[in-house]
């Protein structure tokens, strides 16, 4: 089977899906090929959503690290705090994740400020906020 390039727009949205198809057909290299591409176009908070997906998914190696790197280049956005949180609590360091959900809550819109109050509740009190 013949995969067509993507003629409308190269973007994140189009290479992830198309690093999906080509892991399904069993074509790695490829995969991982437009998974890098994918990535390289996403934005701070697509890299978010991909690495709470692999988490999803039982891939929180891959997930630690989308957070860790997203951490390294968007350090001011206070949902990459949410991210390091989701991390540090999925390796039983509660401290650490209330700290980085602490961070997150201080930047987040007033809308979240309560959704992630509970989250940092949570953490103190040594609960798994992942599940």
């Amino acid at each position: 089977m013949q995969i067509s390039p993507i003629e409308n727009e190269d973007r994140y949205d189009n290479e992830i899906t198309k690093s999906r198809v080509l892991a399904a057909l069993n074509r790695k290299d490829e995969a991982a090929a437009a998974q890098k591409k994918a990535l390289d176009f996403a934005n701070p908070l697509q890299i978010h959503m991909y690495a709470r997906q692999l988490q999803g998914e039982k891939r929180s190696e891959e997930a630690f690290a989308s957070f860790r790197e997203n951490a390294r280049k968007h350090p001011d956005q206070w949902f990459v705090h949410t991210g390091l949180a989701r991390m540090y609590c999925a390796q039983g360091k509660f401290d650490d994740a209330a700290k980085e959900m602490k961070l997150a809550m201080a930047g987040a819109p007033d809308n979240q400020k309560s959704y992630l109050d509970g989250l940092v509740r949570q953490l103190e009190g040594k609960q798994d906020i992942n599940q």
